[in-house]
């Protein structure tokens, strides 16, 4: 999809779920912040950056049309680059190399068993 076919809720819950993804410092939100429009989460705590996001797309409401077109290119560009970020973080975590994270001895011994072998000393 582009920008211009994507619909701005589905943008929002996107960026949403990535900021919700990534572990950040929670606050208490506080009473005041019901007076901007920002909801209580069930637990009663909100990243700060999602409130942000949402106060930002409430804002963008009362926009022009020319406004919107250019904050809805940014906000679905903004969630490409987390989704290929972090699909890059995944791709690095299973490029890591199986000599840091496995022992010699779990090396070898998955080696004899794509071959059809055991290493010997091991019966199950």
């Amino acid at each position: 999809m582009t920008a211009s076919k994507t619909p701005p809720l589905h943008v929002l819950r996107g960026i949403i779920r990535h900021l919700r993804s990534t572990p950040t410092q929670k606050m208490p939100i506080s009473r005041s912040s019901h007076v901007v429009g920002i909801e209580a989460s069930s637990d009663q705590y909100q990243s700060p950056l999602i409130g942000h996001v949402i106060l930002q797309y409430r804002a963008a409401q009362s926009a022009s049309s020319s406004e919107v077109d250019q904050l809805r290119k940014m906000a679905y560009d903004f969630l490409s680059l987390k989704d290929d970020l972090a699909e890059r973080a995944r791709l690095h975590e299973l490029d890591g190399g199986a000599e840091v994270k496995l022992s010699p001895k779990e090396m070898s011994r998955r080696a004899a068993a794509r071959a059809g072998l055991q290493l010997p000393g091991v019966h199950e």
